[in-house]
């Protein structure tokens, strides 16, 4: 089914406007696509955008909107990525590709305008599971240190299956989840903190960036969110932590693109979410914004 799927949402993709800069950046051994939102200025900061999918669906440009919004409210570069999927290519192939970007644009980020080590990460689900990688892999010194992590309703937990996860009022399906969970890891790895970021040790994340941890009120993934942030602070890292209320999981990117939202959703689906949620993602995407704005100028928490 996931050749079908995805062809059907490049498909809706490809009609769209795209305000993102495509631009293929020549890594180690592959290419990998991002779009550039640039800043107005020249020298600003950087954002990494991963979208979600549970590391097998999902583009860049679905996002592209919720990234242009990010660059024009506070003036920095913020990039989208689209990092390889898998079944075709499992872990560690999507955290090496944020990795090895961030190292790429801490070096050349001048040719394209920007500072590249004024670093900030914004994931949702699955590409929350990446930034959290990647702020563990910069706690240890693996890449440039970070200004700011948002993890907007992450996936942490891949050692318990979905099926035990606690569910609420959520719209996801636990068998999906760990179908998707099964092809992006083997069972010897998920209990890896690259996998399951809430595996990670407090030595591992004492020097984590300081984070925002957003989780959606009707989400089966609420409680690893919550969890998650009880351990950053436990290991003194600078934390906030809001859950959004009466939304959906993945509600922040269905409102950024609601023609794709529309064209992808069953009806009898929209009919169960919050009337309200595309508002709530609205203020959900300006404190995103503040809270990465705020680190980049060097605001205490």
């Amino acid at each position: 089914m996931v050749p079908s799927i995805r062809r059907f949402q490049h498909q809706v993709l490809e009609g769209q406007t795209i305000k993102g800069e495509p631009v293929v950046i020549p890594l180690e051994g592959r290419e990998v696509q991002v779009y550039l939102h640039r800043a107005r200025s020249g020298g600003r900061p950087v954002i990494y955008e991963l979208h979600g999918g549970g590391f097998v669906l999902g583009e860049a440009r679905r996002d592209d909107a919720i990234c242009q919004k990010i660059c024009d409210l506070i003036d920095v570069n913020v990039i989208g990525v689209d990092y390889r999927l898998t079944p075709e290519f499992p872990f560690p192939a999507p955290v090496d590709d944020l990795c090895d970007l961030i190292r790429f644009f801490a070096q050349s980020g001048e040719q394209y305008g920007m500072d590249g080590t004024s670093i900030g990460l914004i994931g949702f689900s699955g590409g929350a599971t990446l930034a959290a990688a990647a702020a563990i892999r910069s706690a240890a010194g693996e890449i440039p240190a970070l200004k700011g992590v948002v993890l907007h309703y992450p996936y942490l937990d891949s050692v318990h299956m979905p099926s035990e996860k606690e569910h609420f009022d959520c719209d996801m399906d636990p068998a999906v989840m760990s179908a998707f969970t099964k092809l992006y890891s083997r069972e010897e790895e998920r209990s890896l903190p690259l996998v399951s970021p809430i595996c990670a040790t407090g030595e591992e994340l004492k020097n984590f960036a300081p984070t925002m941890v957003i989780p959606a009120e009707k989400d089966a993934l609420r409680k690893e969110g919550l969890l998650f942030a009880d351990k950053l602070r436990e290991a003194g890292v600078s934390v906030y932590c809001r859950v959004m209320p009466d939304v959906h999981h993945g509600y922040i990117e269905d409102a950024g693109n609601i023609e794709f939202f529309d064209a992808v959703t069953l009806d009898d689906t929209k009919k169960t979410l919050s009337p309200f949620f595309a508002a709530w993602a609205e203020a959900a995407v300006i404190m995103s914004a503040q809270f990465l704005d705020g680190r980049f100028r060097g605001e205490e928490l």
